[in-house]
C-alpha cells in the first residue's frame, strides 16, 4: 500500500513539474513569436519595419499583437512558482501576475497611431480617457511588464545553489537577460524623451531594443523551461 502511495504520489509530482515547464516554454515561445511575426510581416508585406512593436496595433497584424499579449498575460496570470518559505512580497506568483497585468495592459490600452497609420475604430478605453490618457497607460503598462520580467529573472529565477554546474550557468543567462532587459528600457527611455529619438528616428531604435528586450525574455523563460540545455551546458563548462 505505502508502496503504491507513493508511485501515485511521484507521479503527480512528475505531471506537476511538466506542468510548470510547459507554462515556462509557452511564455517563452509567445515571447518570440511576437517579434519575429511583426518582422516577417513587415518584409513580407513591403512596408517595413515600424517604429515600436506596439504600433502594429494599427495594422494588418492588430490581431496577432492584441491575441499574442493576452495569451502570455494568461500563462504568467496562471504561473504559480516557488512558494516562498516564509512572508515575502517579492515572489514568483506575485511579479508573474504584475507582468501579466502590464501584458494585458499593452494589449488593451493601445498607444497613439504613428502619423499616417491607417484609422480605425477607436477602442473602448480610447473613447472613453482620451488618447493621451490612453497612451500614458500603455507606456505604465509596459514598464511594469518589461520591469517585473527583469526583477524576476536577476532576483528569482538565480535564487538556489550557485554551486551546481548548470544552476550557476543558467544563472548567468537570467542575469543577463535581465540586465539586457534594463539596459533596453533606459535606452528607450533616452530616445523617447531626448533629441537623441529624432536623430536616430529612421533606424526604429524604440523597435529593435523592443525586439532584444522580448529576445531576452524569450531565452530566459526558456531556459527556466530546460529547453536551449545545449547553451546553459556550454556556459557552465559542463559536456
Amino acid at each position: 500500500m505505502d508502496q503504491d502511495l507513493s508511485g501515485i504520489r511521484q507521479r503527480a509530482e512528475n505531471d506537476l513539474v511538466l506542468s510548470f515547464l510547459a507554462v515556462r516554454r509557452a511564455i517563452g515561445l509567445l515571447g518570440l513569436f511576437l517579434p519575429l511575426a511583426l518582422i516577417a510581416y513587415g518584409i513580407l508585406s513591403g512596408e517595413g519595419i515600424r517604429g515600436s512593436l506596439s504600433s502594429y496595433y494599427y495594422s494588418p497584424m492588430r490581431e496577432i499583437f492584441v491575441g499574442t499579449l493576452c495569451a502570455q498575460a494568461v500563462f504568467l496570470w496562471s504561473y504559480e512558482g516557488y512558494r516562498p518559505v516564509e512572508a515575502n512580497w517579492l515572489t514568483d506568483r506575485n511579479l508573474s501576475r504584475a507582468a501579466a497585468l502590464g501584458a494585458a495592459g499593452i494589449a488593451l490600452w493601445p498607444t497613439i497611431p504613428e502619423p499616417g497609420a491607417p484609422e480605425v475604430v477607436c477602442t473602448l478605453t480610447q473613447c472613453v480617457f482620451g488618447l493621451q490618457f490612453t497612451r500614458v497607460v500603455h507606456f505604465a503598462a509596459a514598464l511594469l511588464f518589461f520591469g517585473a520580467m527583469a526583477v524576476t529573472f536577476v532576483c528569482l529565477f538565480t535564487r538556489g545553489d550557485d554551486g551546481e554546474p548548470l544552476k550557476r550557468g543558467a544563472n548567468r543567462i537570467y542575469r543577463a537577460c535581465g540586465w539586457i532587459i534594463i539596459a533596453a528600457l533606459l535606452l528607450i527611455g533616452l530616445v523617447q524623451f531626448t533629441p537623441l529619438g529624432s536623430d536616430l528616428e529612421s533606424w526604429n531604435p524604440v523597435f529593435w531594443l523592443e525586439v532584444l528586450a522580448s529576445a531576452a525574455i524569450a531565452t530566459s523563460w526558456s531556459v527556466k523551461g530546460r529547453r536551449l540545455q545545449t547553451v546553459v551546458r556550454a556556459i557552465a563548462g559542463v559536456r
